[in-house]
């Protein structure tokens, strides 16, 4: 999106002041009106060959003559964890990532897709070679074992130092199976493999913040309390009467995702990292990076076309998100300090906004109407217009009102003239998406940050600025 700006509208008479102060906020003297130049794009560094001998920062250290296991790695917040471990660390020995077969297609193949993304242009410019360094390895996070082979098993269980276990299913409305396959058993898979490496140092689970949404004080502690095992609806006997069983409470725990998020956490020995919701990136690899339309960027898209007008949320609530270039760059860096501590007792890191940095939804909101006046996409179909209440009544009928019967309007024109019709659509699975997210508008929850924090402080400050991610 951020590369959609209208290149005309700075240029255009009816603004009565001049662009760099339509948008002192977002362009200085670091940032430039031109948008390859805002968002970094012109700012890449020269490929630079790395001494052997050359000493890096204690992080960079850690990860020197290393091998990497990442699962989840062609995912939003996988791509830029690749991305940041190739580019930041020179002397990282390998990656290897877990990718799941495609029919028509080998892993290898998919793995070089991946880099065709623009995320990775500054990669391929300032590290070229940057391909010796990673490979694909077969696998299924779903499946027992993880689908691997016992020739990729055994490579793994032999070079492996660091794991990160990123692989889920993040929709809210997952089928159970599904979602328990991949985000409960998939994890204990993992946890098999990781007592199997004979090198491992440090093994770092990122998972949902919303883990134990149920509660409302949220910390920094593992809950022991553990209320079913992680292999319950599978192993079961009578496996129909136990979904059965499942769906009669899911209303109370709203969705299939998140009911698993709770089920795999309880009693889990491992090094747990949580986030709330991610966005676009803050400033690496270049500034305001997303491959998708989930959440509040996705709110926001359709707020700057035109095609949402009204949505069911509190706009006095705090927000919960957070850049996902930093979030990558403090699960790095809790990779590096759970070897270096030796914790006996296993910690929770809460990677969250709203304890330093709190901002409401209606702040967002409004941060985003002005820059998105003076920056306005060329693919809106109308002028901005919303309202948003907190209440599930008024939204159904402002919802009837400004998304239905505008749909079915506009989408009967459409066919009349041979095009595709496609608003109805679009606002039934708005009117879905609010639903599923009813049990989240209106409800507050306390986190504990202190780990990340502490964390923080650990680091020196060539690493602070190498992977930061503080949000003091």
């Amino acid at each position: 999106m951020a590369l959609d700006l209208h290149k005309k509208a700075l240029s255009s008479t009816k603004y009565k002041v001049k662009p760099l102060e339509i948008t002192e906020d977002i362009v200085n003297s670091k940032y430039y009106k031109d948008p390859l130049q805002l968002l970094g794009e012109k700012n890449f560094g020269r490929p630079r060959k790395i001494p052997k001998d050359e000493i890096g920062t204690p992080i960079q250290e850690f990860f020197r003559d290393a091998s990497v296991f990442v699962t989840g790695g062609t995912g939003f917040m996988g791509k830029i964890l690749v991305e940041k471990l190739l580019r930041a660390i020179p002397h990282l020995k390998h990656i290897y990532l877990l990718v799941r077969p495609k029919k028509g297609k080998a892993v290898q193949e998919r793995l070089e897709a991946i880099f065709e993304d623009r995320l990775f242009l500054r990669l391929k410019t300032e590290v070229p070679h940057f391909l010796e360094k990673i490979s694909a390895v077969a696998g299924d996070v779903s499946l027992p074992g993880l689908g691997l082979s016992e020739t990729d098993r055994e490579l793994l269980r032999t070079n492996v130092n660091v794991i990160f276990h990123g692989a889920a299913t993040v929709r809210f409305d997952e089928k159970i199976q599904l979602a328990v396959a991949i985000n409960v058993l998939g994890v204990r898979a993992m946890l098999e493999l990781a007592r199997e490496i004979r090198q491992l140092k440090s093994f770092v689970h990122v998972s949902t913040a919303f883990a134990h949404y149920i509660r409302s004080n949220l910390g920094w502690k593992i809950q022991e309390r553990k209320p079913i095992s992680g292999g319950w609806w599978f192993e079961s006997k009578s496996s129909h009467e136990n979904l059965n069983s499942t769906t009669t409470w899911l209303p109370l725990h709203s969705g299939g995702y998140r009911f698993e998020s709770w089920l795999e956490n309880p009693g889990k020995k491992t090094q747990p990292y949580t986030y709330p919701e991610f966005v676009s990136t803050y400033r690496e690899p270049v500034r305001g990076w997303i491959d998708n339309v989930y959440g509040p960027v996705g709110l926001m898209v359709g707020i700057g076309t035109g095609v949402l007008h009204t949505y069911q949320y509190d706009q006095d609530a705090v927000t919960e998100m957070v850049p996902v270039d930093m979030v990558v760059n403090s699960v790095i860096a809790t990779a590096w300090y759970t070897a270096k501590s030796n914790q006996q007792q296993i910690p929770i890191y809460n990677y969250v906004s709203s304890v330093q940095k709190p901002v409401t939804w209606n702040e967002f909101l409004q941060h985003n109407i002005k820059h998105g006046h003076h920056w306005p996409t060329i693919r809106a179909v109308w002028y901005y217009s919303f309202w948003p209440t907190k209440s599930r009544i008024m939204f159904l009928f402002l919802n009837f009102l400004l998304h239905t019967i505008p749909g079915l309007i506009l989408d009967g024109v459409a066919s009349m003239f041979g095009k595709t019709p496609m608003l109805s659509s679009v606002y039934t699975k708005l009117g879905k998406v609010a639903s599923t997210l009813e049990y989240f508008v209106d409800r507050k929850w306390n986190w504990s940050n202190e780990n990340v924090q502490a964390l923080w402080d650990q680091l020196s400050p060539e690493d602070q600025e190498m992977f930061f991610f503080d949000m003091g």
